[in-house]
């Protein structure tokens, strides 16, 4: 798969390990600064390994030790080691064999001040805090790119180099020529596939408010950006010895967004937005295919799906175009979208319900944001036929919201939308074809691409503002607003996790995914390994719990790492919850109605053994099913002696209908 990926990092000290050959399955070590102390939460990375990933990232515990996991294996090449600790910097490493496969590592660092190596790039707008501020600039900028990225601060830096005494005129005149080149970027960028192609600024991604951003850079950033400090991830570590980060490089150029798994065994299957492509990624191996999707012209494949037959829908944010993609057979199916009056659609998402996963309404349409129209629409998957509904205004905001994130309700009969421009969400009743709530929020709050729980609280990421705002869609009325640890973090998605009952929050300007707890209203932080790390949607794993998400870094002549990741929480949660379900519901049943005060599987108790009573009923078994339910539920006495069974009215009756069939199956064997 190439070279593994090599490009600077601010907040990286990269060094490589020996001279000799190494060859490795097994990898563990400790951290440990220049007095010997250990360094907990440190993220160390290794790449040059053997196949896979192109590199694999772990933390280091209380005592300062990590281990890599066993699936990894390393190339004989040498380790490339890299470390990401706030504070501190590398000094040195070092291995030593201490087994046949067996390496152990050494990690010695330095604490340092100056933190512009290892914080991200919301750490410069967080030492002036102004929250309102930042928030308006970060709705302006950070749509394409992380600010102020290191490529940022070089120009700052030339710019205080500069000779002149107005130092206010140049800054203003330098970065008001920043601000244009970025608009005449973003418009050459999101202008393709239209004919003819007009260079038009007025961009969803352009700088709307450029006389207001130009006095921001030049109040803001007035001289040299070498340094920053005191900067922390702000709450506790969302981490365990056992989590671990695997970065896959991707094929250059692009301009990738999202990322899922999907088939068996599992294979990254990641959206390139500048391309007519899907890359197919084997994470055992690191291979890579292109899928070319069939469309006459770009398509720009921008949000990813899995649908509950195991496809994958892709919406793009190009072209008027709705893909799926048969991952079992490898064949596509596409729908061209253009509305009854001929426009074309600009689709953002699609529907999709707790699980991230696609839900259609209950007659099956499949349902959309659409930016282009500020509409929500559906799709009729069997017909091609299309429906738009232009959302109404907000008052005293601006006319054209763009119609952002959407969700689907449990009922499969509201939508839940956000306008990211006009700092509102808003409700659609599918049945109705109404617009119904309107929550107006702070008009820089910037929510963005929502989530949706399993009992209907949406959580809305305020991408200006950097918080969380938490809904209860049954009873209209909100349950929570909360502060990020980073309020300069640009939150852009959520995802609820149905077996964790917790939000993840994947940021842009942060290097970090952050997960709520709604529970106890907790923030964790579970850092990225390399600067630039622009997150735009996390997916979950529904066998593993394995976090997917990209390093989403738009347009092509942005710099960053363009990889994308699986994430290993380390926590066990989906093997407990496999656990769980490997336990027949008949004996959860049996548990939770207390017949295990009377019954056992094999030996006499009050009443007879489970292996007994099947052997009993084991003639026809559909009429015994309901012979036996009904014994459950009524009780009775006279087949097993005196005592009669107690009656269970409080089991319902399909319940106890699994128990006797649960009950049957204890039957011994012959």
């Amino acid at each position: 798969m190439g070279k593994p990926f090599r490009q600077p990092v601010i907040g990286l000290a990269i060094c490589l390990l020996g001279a000799a050959p190494v060859l490795a399955d097994s990898l563990k070590g400790a951290i440990r600064d220049l007095n010997g102390q250990p360094v907990a939460g440190a993220l160390i990375t290794v790449s040059a390994q053997r196949s896979g990933p192109a590199a694999t990232t772990v933390f280091s515990d209380a005592s300062g030790a990590f281990v890599f996991p066993a699936d990894a294996s390393f190339t004989q090449d040498g380790l490339a080691v890299s470390v990401r600790a706030l504070g501190h910097e590398l000094v040195t490493s070092s291995t030593q064999r201490s087994a046949a496969n067996q390496l152990d590592l050494t990690v010695v660092v330095k604490p340092s001040a100056n933190q512009s190596r290892s914080a991200p790039a919301s750490a410069w707008l967080g030492v002036k805090p102004d929250h309102d501020a930042n928030a308006s600039f970060i709705l302006d900028c950070v749509g394409c790119h992380q600010v102020p990225a290191p490529q940022f601060r070089d120009y700052a830096n030339a710019i205080a180099d500069l000779p002149g005494t107005d130092r206010g005129g140049i800054s203003r005149h330098s970065f008001g020529a920043l601000v244009k080149y970025m608009n005449f970027i973003s418009a050459e960028e999101f202008s393709r596939g239209q004919e003819p192609a007009p260079l038009d600024a007025q961009n969803v991604y352009a700088v709307g408010n450029g006389e207001r951003v130009v006095a921001f850079l030049a109040q803001r950033f007035p001289g040299r950006m070498d340094q920053v400090s005191g900067y922390s991830w702000g709450a506790k570590l969302a981490v365990t010895p056992r989590t671990a980060i695997y970065e896959y490089e991707l094929q250059q150029p692009n301009a990738i967004r999202e990322a899922v798994l999907l088939g068996e065994p599992g294979q990254l299957y990641v959206a390139d937005v500048a391309s007519s492509r899907i890359l197919k990624v084997d994470p055992a191996t690191g291979s890579q295919t292109a899928l070319e999707i069939p469309h006459n012209g770009p398509v720009g494949p921008h949000t990813l799906h899995r649908a509950p037959d195991g496809s994958l829908w892709i919406a793009p944010f190009i072209t008027s175009v709705i893909a799926r993609l048969d991952v079992k057979a490898g064949t596509w199916k596409t729908w061209p979208m253009r509305t009854p009056e001929g426009k074309g659609v600009g689709i953002h998402d699609l529907s999709a319900g707790a699980n991230h996963t696609l839900l259609t309404d209950k007659q099956g349409l499949v349902w959309f944001s659409d930016i282009v129209n500020n509409a929500v629409g559906y799709l009729d998957p069997a017909t091609g036929k299309i429906g738009i509904y232009p959302a109404p205004a907000v008052p005293g905001r601006r006319a054209n919201g763009s119609l952002y994130g959407l969700v689907m309700s449990s009922d499969r009969e509201h939508l839940w939308y956000s306008h990211v421009a006009t700092g509102d969400v808003g409700s659609f009743n599918i049945k109705t074809r109404q617009f119904e709530d309107s929550i107006v929020l702070p008009e820089n709050a910037g929510p963005r691409r929502l989530g949706i729980s399993d009992d209907d609280i949406l959580y809305v990421p305020l991408y200006g503002s950097g918080q969380l705002l938490a809904y209860d869609t049954r009873k209209h009325k909100q349950v929570g607003l909360y502060d990020l640890p980073d309020r300069a973090s640009a939150p852009y998605a959520v995802t609820w996790d149905p077996v964790r009952k917790v939000v993840w929050i994947p940021t842009s300007n942060a290097d970090v995914l952050y997960r709520f707890n709604p529970a106890d209203a907790s923030l964790g932080v579970l850092p990225m390994p390399r600067s630039g790390a622009f997150l735009r949607m996390v997916d979950i794993d529904p066998q593993t719990g394995r976090l997917v998400t990209a390093y989403a870094n738009i347009v092509e002549q942005v710099h960053g790492p363009r990889m994308a990741l699986i994430i290993e929480p380390g926590d066990n949660a989906y093997a407990k919850q496999a656990a769980v379900a490997s336990v027949p519901l008949g004996e959860v049943l049996a548990q939770r109605s207390r017949c295990y005060a009377c019954h056992t599987p094999t030996s006499p108790l009050i009443g007879p053994p489970y292996q007994a009573i099947a052997s009993r009923y084991s003639g026809d078994r559909a009429q015994m099913e309901a012979v036996l339910a009904e014994k459950i539920r009524r009780g009775g006495g006279g087949n097993w002696g005196d005592v009669p069974m107690v009656p269970n009215e409080h089991v319902k009756p399909a319940d106890a209908l699994t128990l006797a069939r649960w009950i049957l199956d204890q039957a011994p064997r012959k």
